[in-house]
């Protein structure tokens, strides 16, 4: 069952930089992930990397030269063997085209001479350009990725969610090709835009490099080939979705990070970079297509309309010094005409097939400020509520989702905490990505007041965490951590040493646990029934397995076919539980002597999971064990990172459409009850 739900990736140049760290994050979240690289030592260096830390059984190596089609074929007869299909591509190789003045392009960057993106720079006294490196650069950066997804895109076929990410940049943005007519042919209509007439650009490019033409004919005379062959990438990636309207193909500018590409003076760190790719190569079912992004924005096309043609034009040309020039497009709209609402009508329906927003206004020249685009945006964004994420796995959690472009709502019982760690986020350049509301699981009034929060604020939710859990027991720290010490790890503690349980602290690990959870799902419900991905993953625990309860009639009933699992059933066991340890009859009935209250809500709260996965079949519901994590439950004894354990929710958070749901996962496979 566990391998049906295994994904697989390859990433193109990922021996260091971006490529290396789009590597690890995938590889983080479960995926197996072939790391290529054109030289072979330098690519098993980086695995035996990641490999020591512990991500060994997700990163595998295999060299690749995309200039090379006998390599491709090679990487492609590989992954067809080793794992008979292919879910993402993330094409990262690339190079400059240029040999760089490293001293001047530090000294440049130092003196605040480049923007974020690393535009503003006099390239002409950096980059020296020659045929050989203009030709070696388009056949990388374009031809390089063409052929890699042509030869690996059968294999993505057999894929139920195949998507391919082309790291590109925003110095391909057309605007920086003086040419009309290359403008012309890369911007054309989808329906007008072919390969041939891709490749019909290169050549020219290529052939007026060689004949001393490049300004004459209206090429990018700085970073030329690097700028064209982006360009090109950019335009192929439209016609590939096109071409495969089941795929999510798209490009992105990471940003101006800091690799060897630009000598590490780039101002955003390769973690950030990275995480862009990673959200478009994990984007769900009905995630964008044929898109360009610079970092987390879609760049998205605004028909702006107006009664007078001629001030509709005027308003369009003041855009285009703002830099909108390839977003916005004029039709002229009477409102008060129905065969000019029909015109627009039929001019979207014929350049876009779709229309997200329509906006009415007295004026559409307000469309003309950055912030009203944003609002386009807006249209690809998630948003989620992971709760108890103050700290620990919840915390990272709410990192590694905003890190993907999510919208977190960080959520904790004390308002003080939790907006230390909402600041702390900040500090770590996740500002625009997370807010914070109290909850206190426990409390109706206080579920309820984050419902109307997320209601108002969104409108909708798209995946729901409840991660709030205690252990429900008094724990001698010092014990535990001297037995940690000595080598006994937590599975095998004997825990009537360090714990102590009595029925208040038992009934309260119930409600925070079981109930706290249950009523955050049944709250929040209605809103994630508005999003088109829903996801709800309940962080449980090995401890809740079946087999750590004595009891057959227990057993039996939460382990019951879904078809006769109810959610009275498990409210009985629960009443019976707690009458039990009231009377004393623990062990006389079958509960569990140690950590009974954990052991029982989280075996309660796995079967809550597939009840609601049965009732809700469009949504992904599960639970997860992310493993020994060092946190403060354990006094932060455990064997795992918060990170490593969180990656695991962070998973399931993000599964594709066809996932599994209703299971339970012990870190990324599913494991049984």
């Amino acid at each position: 069952m566990a391998e049906s739900t295994n994904r697989y990736a390859v990433v193109t140049g990922s021996n260091k930089g971006v490529g290396f760290e789009t590597v690890r994050q995938l590889a983080s979240k479960g995926i197996t992930v072939v790391l290529t690289a054109r030289d072979e030592e330098r690519g098993l260096k980086a695995v035996e990397k990641l490999k020591q830390s512990g991500l060994s059984s997700q990163v595998v190596f295999h060299q690749l030269d995309v200039a090379d089609p006998a390599s491709i074929a090679s990487l492609a007869e590989f992954i067809k063997i080793e794992f008979g299909k292919l879910d993402i591509l993330v094409n990262n190789a690339g190079t400059m085209g240029a040999i760089v003045d490293v001293d001047g392009f530090k000294a440049a960057v130092a003196s605040g001479a480049a923007d974020d993106s690393g535009e503003s720079v006099d390239f002409n006294k950096l980059f020296t350009e020659t045929y050989e490196l203009t030709q070696e650069c388009v056949q990388i950066n374009y031809y390089g990725g063409k052929r890699t997804a042509e030869a690996l895109i059968p294999l993505l076929q057999l894929s139920d969610s195949p998507r391919i990410v082309n790291v590109t940049s925003s110095t391909g943005k057309l605007k920086n090709i003086p040419s009309d007519w290359v403008k012309g042919v890369l911007s054309a209509d989808v329906e007008n835009l072919f390969e041939e007439s891709v490749d019909e650009v290169l050549t020219e490019f290529l052939s007026d490099f060689k004949d001393g033409l490049r300004e004459t004919k209206g090429w990018p005379s700085l970073i030329s080939a690097y700028t064209v062959s982006k360009a090109a990438m950019n335009a192929y990636t439209r016609i590939l979705a096109k071409k495969y309207p089941g795929f999510r193909v798209n490009s992105l500018c990471p940003g101006f990070v800091k690799t060897d590409i630009n000598f590490n003076a780039g101002v955003v760190s390769v973690e950030e970079g990275a995480s862009h790719s990673v959200r478009l190569a994990l984007l769900p079912g009905d995630g964008p297509s044929g898109k360009f992004f610079v970092q987390s924005e879609v760049r998205v096309k605004v028909v702006l309309t107006a009664l007078d043609e001629k001030r509709g034009h005027e308003a369009i040309e003041k855009l285009k010094d703002y830099g909108f020039s390839d977003l916005v497009v004029y039709h002229q709209l009477d409102v008060t005409d129905p065969n000019s609402i029909a015109s627009l009508v039929d001019f979207v329906k014929s350049q876009f097939g779709k229309l997200y927003i329509l906006f009415s206004c007295k004026s559409s020249l307000s469309f003309m400020f950055p912030s009203h685009l944003i609002i386009m945006a807006e249209l690809t964004k998630r948003c989620a509520v992971v709760t108890g994420s103050n700290k620990g796995i919840g915390f990272e959690t709410v990192k590694q989702l905003a890190s993907n472009g999510t919208t977190v709502v960080l959520t904790a019982r004390d308002e003080k905490k939790g907006l230390e760690a909402v600041e702390k986020l900040k500090e770590s350049g996740l500002s625009g990505q997370v807010v914070f509301h109290q909850l206190d699981v426990a409390d109706p009034a206080s579920i309820a007041s984050l419902a109307h929060f997320i209601k108002t604020q969104f409108g909708k939710l798209d995946i729901l965490v409840n991660n709030a859990g205690i252990v429900g027991g008094i724990i001698d720290a010092d014990r535990f951590r001297a037995a940690s010490e000595c080598g006994v790890e937590g599975g095998q503690n004997d825990w009537t040493k360090f714990l102590t349980d009595t029925y208040e602290l038992t009934e309260e690990c119930l409600q925070v646990n079981y109930y706290g959870a249950k009523r955050t799902a049944e709250a929040l419900i209605p809103l994630l029934q508005l999003a088109d991905s829903p996801r709800v993953v309940n962080v449980s625990s090995s401890m809740g397995k079946l087999k750590k309860i004595p009891s057959d009639r227990v057993k039996g009933v939460l382990s019951a076919d879904v078809e006769n699992l109810s959610e009275d059933s498990v409210d009985q066991v629960l009443t019976d539980f707690l009458n039990d340890l009231r009377e004393g009859l623990l062990e006389n009935k079958g509960w569990p002597s140690l950590m009974s209250g954990y052991t029982v809500s989280k075996a309660a709260i796995n079967a809550y999971t597939r009840i609601l996965a049965k009732k809700y079949p469009g949504f992904r519901v599960n639970s997860v064990c992310p493993g020994y994590v060092k946190t403060d439950i354990n006094f932060n004894n455990g064997f795992m990172t918060v990170g490593e354990g969180a990656a695991s929710v962070v998973n399931l958070a993000l599964l594709p459409d066809n996932g599994p749901t209703g299971q339970f996962f012990f870190r990324f496979k599913v494991s049984c009850l």
